[in-house]
């Protein structure tokens, strides 16, 4: 069951009450650009987002039913909590940053933490929140007026580090073994499709990696505006895939699956697009991903039109097969409950999803922890983003671990699997390149 954390810890049978408040301030040109040094937590997209300090309260689950768990305490949080939005915007109000660990297996909790103070930014609109509660530590101590509290978001200073070099887990011989597994294992029937992982530590020498987040978190939203950049305790990074988002009844889902990595900034060519477009290895894989969304969405109710094929994204160095997924979900699905369905979709997982989860164990012999799991936000109104932790790092000591992979069929090429794996490690890699300096 997931256990309630607070700034003063009181007996179980005492939850402390709380009060958030919410009103709107002069909205900055570009949230990243009020990063301060130690946030709690950040969801940037590209000139806006959320951005937390301090802590309120934590919500932690571990299990199968960690999704529900959660969803329940924060319900029951809600409950306990006086609610003042002055401000009347989306992601105002009582919100909890999120993230989930990949596996139910997992020995790190899933969890939901309300930062004390938030800064948010819609559509050129901002907002600042506070969260007090009753406990006897807090009171006095909370800053209310809307002055104040944005004065907190003074940007930090930019650390520099001297350039590091990334270990891989496995030499390239190595993991080009491990895919020759995976495909094996494909032929043998065990799965027709699975999501194979490799992890590249970063040491930073005596620098501590947490201090180099709010600076990466801000390289990676300026470098890659149209992901959705995330930092929550261990993890940072910028997904490219939207798991869920919610809007009142609306449902958005964004699946990638099916890639091509291109040299620096480059396009793919008309020519080479359409043959991405129709390569049937490709297709395949991203239909598998699809599939593993939608047949979810309508099993829970969510009304959705005929599906549409997939686009090409472009991304910095690299291209992917894309479908954006909407529909309609009927009254009482919350976004946890959306996401406890849908994680983890075959373009993290794989195909069938018990099967492929069970060879990546197996191959990675790893925790995956935050790394592929949901990442983002949740409201008390039912709003909320959840994206998929891809092109990240865990934050961990002096270490940075930087984690990525791709989905593989029965004709995957090691070769090429392995180019996509180091592709898909450029957004942290170039990010922490741009902090360095020689004498870093």
């Amino acid at each position: 069951m997931p256990i309630l954390f607070t700034s003063s810890p009181r007996p179980a049978q005492e939850s402390p009450r709380f009060t958030v408040r919410s009103i709107r301030v002069d909205a900055p040109a570009t949230l990243a650009d009020h990063i301060p040094e130690a946030p709690s937590a950040l969801w940037l997209h590209e000139s806006g987002g959320l951005i937390g300090i301090g802590e309120a309260a934590r919500l932690e689950a571990t299990g199968p039913d960690r999704f529900d768990a959660l969803a329940n305490a924060f319900r029951d949080l809600e409950a306990s909590t006086d609610v003042e939005d002055l401000a009347n915007l989306r992601g105002s109000g009582l919100v909890a940053f999120a993230s989930f660990s990949y596996s139910p297996e997992s020995s790190r909790p899933s969890r939901l933490v309300i930062p004390r103070y938030l800064l948010g930014s819609v559509e050129g609109r901002a907002f600042v929140t506070c969260v007090s509660s009753d406990s006897e530590e807090s009171v006095g101590k909370t800053l209310t007026e809307p002055e104040e509290i944005l004065a907190l978001f003074s940007p930090g200073r930019v650390p520099t580090v001297a350039p590091r070099t990334m270990q891989p887990a496995h030499s390239g011989e190595a993991y080009r073994g491990l895919v020759k597994e995976a495909v094996q294992e494909i032929d043998d029937g065990v799965a027709e499709k699975v999501v194979l992982s490799e992890r590249f530590e970063i040491d930073l020498g005596t620098l501590e990696a947490s201090c180099l987040v709010p600076a990466l978190a801000a390289q990676l939203n300026h470098r890659y505006p149209t992901a959705w950049t995330f930092a929550l305790d261990d993890i940072v990074g910028a997904s490219p895939e939207m798991l869920v988002r919610t809007e009142g009844p609306k449902v958005f889902s964004r699946v990638l699956a099916g890639s091509r990595p291109v040299s620096g900034d480059d396009e793919l060519s008309a020519e080479e697009r359409h043959a991405f477009l129709n390569d049937p290895k490709e297709r395949a894989e991203h239909d598998f991903a699809a599939r593993s969304v939608r047949e979810p969405l309508m099993r829970l109710g969510v009304s959705l039109p005929p599906s549409e094929g997939p686009f090409v994204l472009h991304l910095p160095g690299i291209e992917h097969l894309a479908t954006d997924i909407r529909g309609v979900a009927p009254d009482g699905l919350g976004i946890l409950e959306i996401a406890g369905a849908l994680h983890p979709s075959a373009a993290v997982s794989g195909t069938p999803r018990t099967a492929a989860n069970e060879v990546i164990a197996r191959l990675e012999r790893v925790d995956r922890a935050g790394y592929a799991s949901p990442v983002g936000w949740i409201g008390a109104d039912g709003d909320g983003e959840l994206a998929i932790a891809l092109r990240m790092a865990h934050v961990q000591g002096t270490t940075l671990t930087v984690q990525a992979g791709g989905g593989l069929v029965s004709d995957s090429d090691p070769l090429t699997e392995h180019a996509e794996a180091l592709a898909k490690t450029r957004p942290i890699v170039r990010a922490l390149a741009s902090l360095s300096s020689p004498e870093g």
